[in-house]
């Protein structure tokens, strides 16, 4: 930590006297960072304001870090599920070998030999729209000692165009880019999961820090309780030596003592463990760095803030993110089943084939009556692709196939669970909404209540005060005991304490209102980088209307399908399955 300090956190101690209103904003990557680096030089202590903790923790927190890895894995996904429209090359080649006897004549040798070597070259390539292409070129060299075969040894090859095309099931991009919008779909969830570690990692770097300053706060309340008992011990041994106070008073007014010296001992290690605390959350993870004194620069006194419970609940409605990851899986079902609806449909396909052939090779000539040879046309591979050049010997073909599941009872099983499955999220929508509002009016009652309650432990603070300094008073004109003295100082100490935690309390009221509200990061103007969904390979077509229709019921929704539009225009891929539909 001493070598970090000097390299990144010394830089920014400018800052700790600045406002969150007047200092710049911060900024944080979506997807993964490097740490920096520690330096080298040494410091034992660092002066901390609250928003240069929010700027260590952005930057070293690793759970920030984890989700900045989840963030760029499902980017990945996004490629992942493009893949599928890669176009394939492909290449082969093999032979065989046959010696057999003849059982006939017509076999052209009593033993015959065949020889067959076979090469092959293609491009395949599925398109968004359920289109299967292929191009392919084959040749095959063909040699055998029958007399019957008068182009001995031979070449065969073939150019050959073919189409495959879905018209119902697996028609259309809707159906076919399905996991490419579902992968996308799951990279803005994973964008907005971030979104919501980023507020929850904020605020506990805040309740981490208020609680190092009440604790620190805490351990100058004992000891100011310790030299208040100690100054009480003092003046009974004055008032035993002259006579005005027995010897038991002395004896008491030590056990005062020791008891708030062990009070100290408990606060210091309560604040150690607090600064410990803050440490983790900030993200320190190297051993030098836990000896470092965290100086908190932050007065614990706060402002009361203004709200308005309609108005908060409205806003968190919006703004929380969690209601943003609930309406993409909402998209997502609605694919699902929109897919689903696909394929209850029979299978269409449309097939055609087009291409040329070629023959070349040695042309053996014989006589008709003795079979003798005549003489020999040599000839070859150039020739038979010549023959295709030419365009001599087309072949094409044509046709549907049709598949119809009788009864098709697995497909629609799946569209009823995708049905389903899509009502239970919108239940879940509506539960989030509940939780959202209910976390929303009891944050406003902190609020309110944490008001309240600071005035109030204000007040018993300065009357404890005021009922110690005239409890002493008393003592010192031997109108009152020293165990009554020690009994009100001890009301003063939980007064102390009391205003304290009243003001930590508040503290953490605000920073919870704003992580219910959704406003947390507008409020500390903390800002995330996120370069937003990345340029994929194969996206045509996903705007061609026509191409995007899964079937005949396309234009028949079903209301349950429909997402509610909580937060609209900011997600393509939103607003892709909502157009699609």
């Amino acid at each position: 930590m001493k070598r970090y300090l000097t390299a990144c956190l010394m830089p920014a101690l400018l800052l700790a006297g600045t406002s969150p209103v007047a200092a710049q904003s911060l900024e944080t990557s979506a997807l993964p960072i490097e740490i920096t680096t520690p330096g080298h030089e040494d410091t034992d202590q660092l002066r901390l304001s609250l928003r240069e903790a929010y700027r260590i923790a952005l930057e070293r927190n690793l759970d920030l870090q984890v989700g900045r890895y989840d963030l760029a894995a499902a980017e990945a996904s996004i490629f992942e599920q493009t893949g599928i429209f890669d176009p394939n090359l492909r290449a082969s080649t093999g032979g065989d070998w046959a010696r057999s006897p003849a059982a006939t004549q017509l076999a052209g040798a009593k033993v015959t030999e065949a020889r067959n070597t076979r090469f092959g070259l293609g491009l395949d390539w599925f398109l968004p729209s359920g289109t299967k292409l292929d191009v392919s070129v084959d040749a095959t060299r063909s040699e055998t000692n029958s007399q019957f075969f008068y182009v001995n040894p031979r070449w065969q090859t073939g150019f050959n165009l073919s189409l495959q095309q879905s018209l119902l099931r697996g028609f259309g991009t809707l159906v076919n880019r399905a996991p490419i919008v579902i992968a996308r779909n799951r990279r803005d969830q994973t964008s907005a999961q971030f979104a919501v570690t980023v507020i929850a990692t904020l605020r506990r770097v805040e309740e981490a820090y208020w609680d190092l300053v009440a604790a620190r706060w805490a351990v100058r309340v004992r000891e100011h309780s310790l030299t208040l008992a100690e100054r009480l011990l003092d003046e009974t041994r004055e008032r035993v030596k002259v006579g005005t106070s027995a010897p038991i008073d002395l004896v008491q007014s030590e056990a005062t003592v020791a008891a708030r010296r062990q009070e100290v001992i408990a606060a210091r290690n309560a604040a150690d463990n607090a600064e410990d605390a803050l440490k983790a959350v900030l993200g320190f993870d190297e051993p030098d760095e836990w000896n470092v004194k965290l100086d908190t620069s932050e007065d614990l006194k706060a402002t009361p803030l203004t709200t308005n419970l309609e108005d908060a609940i409205a806003t968190a409605l919006k703004q929380r993110p969690e209601i943003h990851q609930e309406l993409l899986a909402l998209a997502t079902l609605r694919l699902n089943i929109q897919v689903a609806r696909n394929d209850t449909l029979p299978r269409l396909d449309l097939q055609a084939r087009y291409g040329w052939g070629g023959l070349g090779g040695n042309v053996t000539l014989r006589d008709p009556d003795t079979g003798e040879i005549i003489t020999v046309i040599p000839g070859g591979i150039d020739d038979a692709f010549r023959q295709i050049r030419d365009r001599d010997f087309p072949t094409w073909s044509v046709g549907l196939n049709f598949i119809m599941p009788l009864g098709n009872n697995q497909a629609r099983a799946r569209l009823a669970q995708q049905r389903y499955a899509f009502q239970k999220e919108e239940t879940r929508l509506r539960a989030l909404q509940q939780q959202i509002i209910r976390e929303v009016r009891v944050a406003v009652r902190a609020l309110e209540d944490g008001a309240a309650n600071m005035e109030a432990a204000h007040a018993a603070r300065i009357a404890a005060e005021r009922n110690v300094e005239a409890e002493e008073t008393k003592f010192k004109n031997g109108l009152t005991t020293n165990y009554q003295v020690t009994r009100i100082q001890d009301d003063l100490a939980r007064a102390q304490l009391t205003e304290i935690q009243a003001n930590v309390l508040y503290r953490k009221a605000v920073v919870g209102y704003l992580a219910a509200t959704g406003t947390l990061l507008d409020r500390e103007k903390v800002a995330i980088v996120d370069p937003g969904q990345p340029d994929v390979p194969h996206d045509f077509w996903r705007d061609v209307r026509w191409l995007q229709m899964s079937g005949p019921a396309h234009g028949n929704q079903r209301p349950e399908e429909n997402v509610p539009e909580v937060m609209t225009g900011s997600d393509p891929q939103l607003q892709e399955t909502e157009e699609s539909s």
